[in-house]
Order: C-alpha cells, then sequence, then structure tokens
C-alpha cells in the first residue's frame, strides 16, 4: 500500500511533524509513505524543509499557494493531507480535501464557529469521505496511565494556560497566525475529557452549567477594540468576540468538569491547584520566568495540568509528563512509548487514510465536546468598554520594565 502525503505549513509546529514524517517514509512497516510537497507562504521554512528531505534521500516538491498544491494532489490516487499552517486557514483546507476526497490530518479542530463545523459535518456526510482532528493531548502517556488506573470519576478539572495573549499583543505581526482567543486555542485540546465521562454510568454528555470569562482579549497592546476570533477587530461582545482568561463548569451524569484556559498567563484557581500539589507531591505543575520581545520584558508562564477526583485522586501534569496520586504523594509511572504522541498520532492516521485501520468511532465524541466549545463561546458578555479597561490593565501587569526585571530576577517574586 501506498500513501501520498501533502503537507500545509512547516513553521515550529509544522516542521516538526515534517521531520516525522520523513523518517516514516524510511521505516514505516506495511505502508510506503511518500511525501510529495509541502507549502508555505514562507520561502526560507520551505527552503529549510526541502534541504532535510534531501539529506534523507527524498525529493519533494514544494509550493506557496495551497490551490497549486491541491492541483498537484489530484493527480493521485491515495493522498493525505496534513495541515498545519495557521488555525484561520484549517477550515478552507477541510473543505478542499472533502470536495477532492483527501483524508484531511489537522492539527487542532478546524471550525472556530459553529456554524462552519456544521458545514464541515454536512460536506463530509454527503461526499463520503473523511477528515480527522489531532487532538493530540489523547496520546499523552500522562492521559493513557490515568484513563487505565481511574474506574469512577467525580470530578475533573483542567488547565491549559500560557501568555500567548501578552505575545500576541507585544507582537501582532509575529504572532498572527494564532487566534481564536484562549478557548479555540487552548480548552480545545482537551477532548480527552470524553475518556473519563466514558467510565461514568448514563449517556455521554456535557450540560453547561456556568461561564466565567475574566478577561477578553484586547486587539493589541493599549487597544480601545477588542480582538475577534479571527483576528482583526470587533465592536461586539458575542460568540465570535477572542476570549483571553475563561473557565467553563459541565455537568455529565454524576461528574462534574471544570475547564481553565488562559492566554494571560497562570489563572488564580490554578495558582491555588498548584501550590495543594506540590504541598502534597513536592513537584510544581507550572512554568514560569521572563522573556523579551522586541526589547520589552514579560511574565512568561505556562501550564497545562488535569486533576481528578474520584476512585483515585490524581494530578497529571502534561507539561512535564508526569503524574502524581494525591493520596500518598508520590509520583506514579507512565507507560513507556518507543515513539512520541505526535509520531502515534500520524501513524495512525496515516493507516485509516489507506484503510488498513478501521476509523475510530470519534465523530460522536467531537459532535459532544465540540458542542460544548461552542456552547461556552456563546455564553460570554459583559460592558464592550469596561471589558477593553480591564483586559489593557491585565496586559500591563504582564509587562515588566528593565529597573523592575532586575529586582525580580534577583528575588523571590515569582515564586509562589
Amino acid at each position: 500500500m501506498r500513501i501520498k502525503i501533502f503537507q500545509i505549513g512547516v513553521g515550529s509546529f509544522g516542521r516538526y511533524g515534517f521531520e516525522k514524517l520523513v523518517r516514516m517514509s524510511r521505516k514505516f512497516e506495511d505502508v510506503d509513505v511518500e511525501i510529495e510537497a509541502v507549502c508555505d507562504t514562507d520561502f526560507e521554512r520551505l527552503e529549510k524543509a526541502e534541504k532535510f528531505a534531501e539529506a534523507n534521500g527524498i525529493d519533494i516538491q514544494t509550493f506557496q499557494d495551497p490551490e497549486e498544491m491541491y492541483e498537484e494532489a489530484e493527480k493521485h490516487e491515495k493522498v493525505m493531507i496534513y495541515d498545519s499552517g495557521p488555525t484561520e486557514t484549517h477550515p478552507e483546507h477541510v473543505m478542499k480535501s472533502i470536495r477532492h476526497g483527501f483524508f484531511h490530518l489537522a492539527e487542532k479542530p478546524a471550525s472556530l464557529t459553529r456554524d462552519q463545523h456544521l458545514e464541515e459535518k454536512r460536506l463530509a456526510e454527503n461526499e463520503r469521505v473523511m477528515w480527522k482532528t489531532d487532538f493530540i493531548e489523547r496520546e499523552s502517556p500522562v492521559i493513557k496511565k490515568m484513563t487505565d488506573l481511574v474506574r469512577e470519576v467525580d470530578e475533573i478539572r483542567t488547565y491549559r494556560e500560557s501568555s500567548v495573549g501578552v505575545e500576541k499583543a507585544l507582537e501582532p505581526m509575529k504572532r498572527a497566525g494564532v487566534k481564536g482567543g484562549d478557548v479555540l486555542d487552548k480548552m480545545v485540546h482537551k477532548a480527552y475529557i470524553l475518556d473519563f465521562l466514558e467510565k461514568t454510568p448514563g449517556e455521554t454528555e456535557m450540560e453547561l452549567e456556568k461561564v466565567e470569562t475574566d478577561h477578553l482579549m484586547p486587539a493589541k497592546m493599549n487597544s480601545d477594540r477588542l480582538m475577534s476570533i479571527h483576528g482583526g477587530r470587533t465592536e461586539n461582545i458575542d460568540e465570535e468576540t477572542a476570549t483571553a482568561v475563561t473557565q467553563a463548569e459541565f455537568n455529565s451524569s454524576d461528574m462534574k468538569v471544570k475547564m481553565h484556559s488562559s492566554w494571560f498567563g497562570l489563572s488564580q484557581e490554578l495558582l491555588m491547584e498548584a501550590k495543594r500539589i506540590e504541598e502534597k507531591t513536592g513537584h510544581r505543575p507550572f512554568e514560569r520566568g521572563f522573556s523579551h520581545l522586541e526589547g520589552t520584558a514579560y511574565v512568561d508562564e505556562e501550564a497545562r495540568l488535569v486533576v481528578i477526583e474520584g476512585d483515585k485522586n490524581l494530578a497529571g501534569d502534561l507539561l512535564h509528563n508526569k503524574l502524581f496520586d494525591l493520596d500518598t504523594g508520590e509520583e506514579i509511572e507512565t507507560e513507556y512509548f518507543m515513539h512520541d504522541q505526535l509520531w502515534r498520532v500520524l501513524e495512525k492516521a496515516i493507516l485509516e487514510a489507506v484503510g488498513d485501520k478501521e476509523p475510530e468511532e470519534v465523530e460522536k465524541e467531537t459532535d459532544i465536546f465540540m458542542e460544548a466549545i461552542f456552547n461556552i463561546k456563546e455564553n460570554i458578555g459583559g460592558d464592550y468598554m469596561e471589558e477593553v479597561e480591564k483586559a489593557n490593565d491585565k496586559l500591563k501587569s504582564m509587562v515588566v520594565d528593565d529597573g523592575k526585571l532586575i529586582e525580580a530576577e534577583g528575588s523571590e517574586t515569582l515564586a509562589g
């Protein structure tokens, strides 16, 4: 069996995936993996990808226009499109793949709106083709071990938080490809929640109880306008407004789900959770320091955490790949895999694309999870000018002048 791979986007994450595919082309069992072409608007990225392929004995075509790449892909039988380009272009590429009958693997959910999601579903059903979304955290050794250990779950709390919104405000052009806001960029990765919902009796469902939006996203630093999920300016607060710090609570049968996401660094809820974990285990489940953009220093923070209460009380730190028993404080050994998460996701996609593996039953799950995400987006509100002012104040609090930076770096300011 043979599969032709056409890749869109070879930026930071895309380059990582491209290197995996190059290695797969030499050592993938049962399937002849051929990387046919890559597409990117940046000529230097294309040149680097071409040289890397050549160093591994592979000749590839390069394109700067996705339309031209799709025209080339039409000439081949079995085609997989690996889309690691900017999020805002995913819906367009998914539609093209569906119309051409290509297998499509996207880095994250393509839909930024409920209407986009419904249209993608409609096309996929009518054309009898499929596309697959990469919820990569479901392949984490930490998540796999947690699902093995837990039989009953009373409550699950997830956190995916970073300072990417600060970076976007400081350098809008360099971060132009980062869009959607914290819910559509961070919280959307938490589809592994569905694996734990299956452990509770009754139908798998996520009934929204409460949404709290601590901050919305300004169009840029000191802006008088908010940002839309598409990256432009908006003068409204609605489902297309980019959020920056969000918490949402759901009920599912007898299980409570609390999801947290942030573009403005670590939330107070995360810091309180982290303190409890550190007191019990001695491990701090986040990273915090200073970074610089264009000579401006800012507080750079990140956390990817999941906490489960049930017949087992566990804390999984996905940022550092560590798992802890919160009853004993001991670290739990996770499974060893020969290849990392991205490799396993690509491997599954290739096998499904050539028809050697039955498609996973993810359609219903995807609907449940994406429905939950869009319900969150449709339940934000607030006074426009107050939210603009509040968002700008939060951004300013995360930017540090040189004098304060020197003082902070020599102290324990960021310890707690």
